[in-house]
């Protein structure tokens, strides 16, 4: 056996606090950096930087978190209502189970208790019971294409998603995420930029 140095309990109590100092940066991660990804988009850093696009630049700046920090983005202006001294204390999963509930809910007292103290699996299996889905509400968007138009689009959806790192071939389900973030990606971006990049297709 190892002769290992014991801590003594002063040293004990500052790694104590110092891990859970990491803990708690962690988990208002998602708050932190939704947060600043919204101030982007309102103040338009990123064409300050050179990116053509807010999309341009999340890609480069997060790559494989990109699906991610669009799901951070999401729930911050979802639980905007919310005080942020309150958000700060709910992790990310239990964030993102949050906005699915009705907006006089998500703000409610009960509920950011109940994401703040309950482990994730429970907290959105009462999440569920509330709103009797599993997701929020989904409506169809079905449109007929001609044949041509439909392969480019569908060619489209596997790109973006190889992007995102999202698995569309053996989740079908996950085509939500692929297609929030072509949504995002359209209105973060601004008219001018648009028009130049469908120049001649209408």
């Amino acid at each position: 056996m190892l002769n290992r140095k014991k801590a003594t309990r002063s040293e004990a109590q500052a790694l104590d606090q110092e891990a859970m100092r990491i803990i708690a940066e962690v988990k208002s991660g998602w708050l932190r950096l939704g947060l600043l990804i919204d101030k982007m988009i309102e103040t338009c850093a990123f064409e300050v930087l050179g990116f053509p696009s807010m999309h341009a630049w999340m890609q480069a700046r997060f790559g494989d978190s990109l699906a991610s920090a669009y799901s951070d983005l999401r729930s911050v202006r979802k639980l905007k209502a919310t005080p942020e001294e309150k958000l700060n204390r709910i992790g990310e999963r239990n964030a993102h189970a949050l906005t699915h509930l009705s907006e006089r809910d998500r703000t409610s007292d009960e509920w950011i208790e109940k994401a703040t103290l309950l482990p994730t699996r429970e907290f959105k299996r009462e999440v569920e019971n509330k709103t009797g889905l599993v997701r929020e509400k989904l409506m169809p968007f079905v449109i007929l294409l001609p044949e041509a138009v439909h392969e480019s689009l569908c060619q489209a959806e596997k790109r973006i998603a190889s992007t995102l790192g999202v698995d569309i071939e053996t989740k079908p389900g996950n085509r939500i995420f692929v297609w929030e973030a072509v949504s995002q990606w359209i209105l973060q971006t601004d008219v001018e930029t648009i028009k130049v990049q469908t120049e001649g297709v209408a």
